[in-house]
């Protein structure tokens, strides 16, 4: 009952940073390329058995030196709606090279997916009707490739052909719209019928941290402002002033929400980049069709929501003090080429 309600319903401190420079840290975040060089295995498919489903995954990883050889935090990122494996590589290179193992899924709503006329034919609908095409996004089967993806960690390992490269106790999730849905979910995003609750089912333990870019709000049937009152992970939402789609009625201040009702515990970050749009988090890409005109600090864009992740991963899967003194700080918010509103509860 649950299950079919979410797909149903989902279907159809203040800190505004530039003026005072931030204080000087022992590990600035300054640039996306870190010290590592990074293994990509391109598109391979694992096999669940439980669903007798093939998913197309791909990873990339760090090499192992002498100085950092691992076991490494993990990962998981969800595409959005239509995308695939491909989306926010600039993202995954800079979180493998800075020593992260990162698996993209391809969920089953991608257009990437299927026979040459029926890609095109999803791609068609989705410039055509892209809110219609919301009901071919299928949130409990999105959760299922994640956990699925947890359960197969040795697999993953397998394709690197590197075991013992995965560190089990550190594990993480972003996502991107849908993803970000998927991600919202994962980490205890709590659904209403009307006033009642329909509870946290789909919240995944194993996972410590999440990355909600471009997320949902109250805009959406069987979200409330209640909905996040369980959320006691970190959580780091990154939105923008031009960030909304043909494909759903969110808008810049709804994509806030995920941030703004969540408990004030310490571990909860916003950044609202001015200018972004809906698909420039990742830079150069898919996206820019249902976006428009791409903004003039598009790579500017991409970079801060680079570092941003990276940051708070460190902080929150590493456990790394410096990470976290300057992702508190709101640094992130002094890079020139653009404006950022950072915050912090």
């Amino acid at each position: 009952m649950l299950l079919w309600f979410i797909r149903t319903l989902l279907g159809t401190v203040i800190l505004v940073l530039g003026l005072a420079a931030a204080p000087a840290l022992a590990q600035p975040y300054d640039t996306t390329a870190g010290p590592l060089a990074v293994r990509d295995t391109g598109v391979v498919t694992l096999h669940d058995d439980a669903r007798d489903k093939d998913l197309q995954v791909r990873i990339r990883a760090p090499e192992p030196t002498d100085d950092q050889p691992g076991p490494f935090p993990l990962v998981v990122f969800s595409h959005g709606m239509g995308g695939s494996a491909a989306a926010f590589a600039s993202l995954s290179e800079c979180l493998a090279s800075h020593g992260y193992v990162v698996v993209h899924p391809t969920h089953a709503d991608s257009v990437s997916l299927g026979t040459r006329a029926e890609r095109r034919e999803r791609a068609r609908n989705l410039i055509r009707d892209p809110a219609a095409s919301v009901a071919g996004v299928d949130l409990p089967d999105r959760v299922a490739d994640v956990r699925f993806i947890l359960d197969s960690l040795d697999a993953v390992e397998d394709e690197l052909d590197a075991p013992g490269l995965i560190d089990r106790e550190r594990l993480g999730m972003a996502g991107h719209s849908a993803g970000a849905m998927t991600t919202q979910t994962l980490g205890g995003l709590e659904f209403f019928a009307g006033r009642r609750s329909l509870g946290t089912a789909l919240a995944e333990p194993r996972l410590d941290a999440f990355a909600v870019i471009s997320g949902q709000g109250v805009n959406r049937r069987a979200i409330t402002q209640d909905s996040w009152r369980s959320v006691e992970k970190p959580w780091l939402v990154i939105t923008g002033s031009k960030d909304v789609s043909r494909a759903s009625d969110e808008t810049p201040e709804s994509r806030r929400h995920p941030y703004e009702h969540a408990p004030a515990d310490g571990t909860k970050y916003l950044l609202f980049i001015d200018g972004a749009t809906h698909s420039s988090y990742q830079g150069k890409g898919p996206g820019a069709l249902l976006d428009g005109a791409a903004p003039d600090n598009l790579d500017w864009i991409a970079q801060t929501t680079d570092l941003s992740v990276l940051a708070f991963f460190d902080a929150y899967l590493r456990d790394s003090a410096p990470a976290r003194e300057w992702l508190d700080s709101g640094a992130i918010a002094e890079r020139e080429g653009g404006t950022v509103e950072f915050q912090h509860k």
